[in-house]
């Protein structure tokens, strides 16, 4: 479980950090500055700050229920890999504009969570 803990970290640097980094590199100037000014953001920067945004939402509980797991002795390994293995499709759907298999994917990941909290029970 610990190595799905760190890949899910390293996911949110990604997710967080690289992926807006990326969609806003034109605006290197801003990122590097104080950002006291608006900016009008693409649509793929706009879409991969939503994506990190619904990330966070998720990867709070997901570390929680990671981290039961490993004090419970409880065996959530594989739907931890499930939950990890959306995610990365979901940001490549959210980014890419794949819609409504984003939408499925979100609700698969959703789905996983509430079966990892089942299994702590």
């Amino acid at each position: 479980m610990t190595q799905i803990i760190i890949a899910t970290l390293a996911l949110t640097l990604v997710h967080i950090w690289f992926v807006p980094a990326f969609f806003n590199r034109v605006h290197l100037k801003y990122l590097l500055g104080s950002r006291d000014e608006e900016l009008e953001l693409s649509v793929g920067a706009a879409r991969a700050g939503r994506a990190a945004t619904n990330f966070q939402e998720s990867l709070v509980p997901f570390l929680a229920m990671c981290l039961l797991a490993m004090i419970n002795g409880a065996d959530l390994l594989v739907l931890a890999q499930v939950w990890l293995g959306l995610r990365v499709v979901y940001l490549v759907c959210y980014v890419g504009g794949i819609n409504p298999a984003r939408s499925f994917v979100w609700i698969a990941s959703l789905v996983v969570l509430v079966l990892m909290a089942v299994r702590l029970l």
